[in-house]
């Protein structure tokens, strides 16, 4: 498995996904690293409607997710989609480190007071910021990109810059 890319993004598969990302990326499979989603067969037939045609889908918790990505020797390329930067530090933790998340939407509840505007998708809460925090310490570098063609911003610079870290 080629991860060809590594997205936080707390609507896991959606409009930007299907149309944009799987397009720049060419990835043919996307794998969901999610414990609730992956434990929820409404959720999981949820998923696989908003998937594009042709496009494999993998929903799984975060060990099988970690363990595929790292013994799966098949050279398909694959996007990760993880719901929130704990779960990507959970990821890292358990081995995988590509090379680089990107950060494409965190925005939760929008009227989250413990919420901080930072870009117009991203609105990380402190323990968010902890999170990517932990992940570049980690040796991952961790961006901020809504859309490909779109500036790409380091997401921890950012996180500083609004006093998150």
């Amino acid at each position: 498995m080629v991860v060809k890319e590594a997205r936080v993004d707390d609507r896991l598969i959606h409009g930007q996904v299907v149309t944009t990302w799987i397009q720049q990326t060419q990835a043919k499979a996307i794998l969901v690293a999610d414990e609730e989603a992956a434990k929820d067969e409404f959720q999981k037939d949820m998923l696989k409607l908003a998937c594009p045609a042709g496009i494999q889908l993998i929903v799984v918790g975060f060990e099988k997710a970690a363990s595929l990505i790292a013994q799966d020797p098949t050279q398909y390329g694959v996007m990760v989609i993880v719901r929130n930067p704990a779960a990507a530090r959970r990821l890292t933790e358990l081995g995988f480190k590509p090379d680089h998340w990107t950060v494409g939407n965190i925005t939760g509840r929008k009227t989250d007071l413990a919420r901080k505007k930072v870009l117009k998708y991203l609105l990380p809460t402190a323990k968010d910021a902890e999170d990517i925090k932990a992940i570049a310490d980690a040796g991952v570098k961790v961006t901020a990109q809504s859309v490909p063609g779109e500036k790409q911003y380091d997401c921890v610079a950012l996180l500083e810059k609004a006093g998150l870290i």
